[in-house]
């Protein structure tokens, strides 16, 4: 079992700092379904009834998450958090990517609960885990750009950063061959520990219905 800590760097500026941490073995990843394709269409239409474009960034949750990253001095207008960004992608009606059987359902959470969602290949992962302020380093984004590390909040493992609220790194993106999936929400202290767990029930649930497998863990990471 891989240790998930959150080091002082991040805890220090925001002390309210949890990840809800879930890991999934033995999944099998497909190819985009029509029964997870269905259910995320409605999704969107449901984000495009309940929302507007001009509002977004004063809705809430999407406040808070800004709010969290201005604490860490990470800039949410250049470095826009995944949740914000796939809802901005919807209400543009320029739909999301569908990628896979797992990352489509990462991403159908992170539009539903309107917080940054993390989705990673435990297999590439090596050793423990931190949640720290980078002090260096860049990696090849999933997008296949080069991403600049330094002074940005990370989860880093022995080879460095490989994932955070906004970009991901390419080493630990997960495909049709992963097997073992680390899901990482990136909460602080305006969502209590009750919705965060009812979050990570309702994404463990959805994340096995259409990926198969099995919860090997679930918990919330404190600062």
């Amino acid at each position: 079992m891989k240790r998930i800590t959150i080091d002082e760097s991040i805890a220090k500026k925001v002390p309210g700092c949890r990840l809800g941490c879930i890991l999934f073995e033995q999944v099998t990843v497909r190819g985009a379904t029509p029964a997870l394709t269905q259910e995320f269409i409605k999704l969107q239409q449901e984000a495009s009834d309940a929302y507007q474009l001009d509002i977004l960034p004063k809705l809430p949750r999407i406040l808070a998450v800004r709010s969290m990253y201005k604490k860490m001095a990470f800039d949410p207008s250049r470095y826009r958090p995944a949740s914000e960004a796939l809802v901005r992608r919807v209400l543009q009606n320029k739909g999301v990517y569908y990628v896979n059987s797992a990352v489509d359902v990462n991403n159908y959470c992170s539009i539903k609960f309107l917080l940054p969602f993390g989705l990673y290949d435990a297999a590439e992962i090596q050793g423990d885990i931190c949640y720290q302020m980078a002090s260096g380093g860049s990696y090849i984004g999933v997008s296949g750009n080069t991403i600049t590390a330094e002074g940005k909040p990370f989860l880093t493992d022995n080879l460095g950063v490989f994932g955070n609220p906004t970009a991901d790194n390419l080493r630990t993106a997960v495909n049709l061959s992963s097997t073992n999936l680390l899901s990482v929400i990136y909460v602080d202290e305006e969502v209590s520990d009750s919705a965060l767990n009812d979050m990570m029930d309702f994404t463990a649930d959805m994340m096995v219905r259409y990926n198969s497998g099995q919860v090997v863990s679930q918990n919330i990471v404190r600062a």
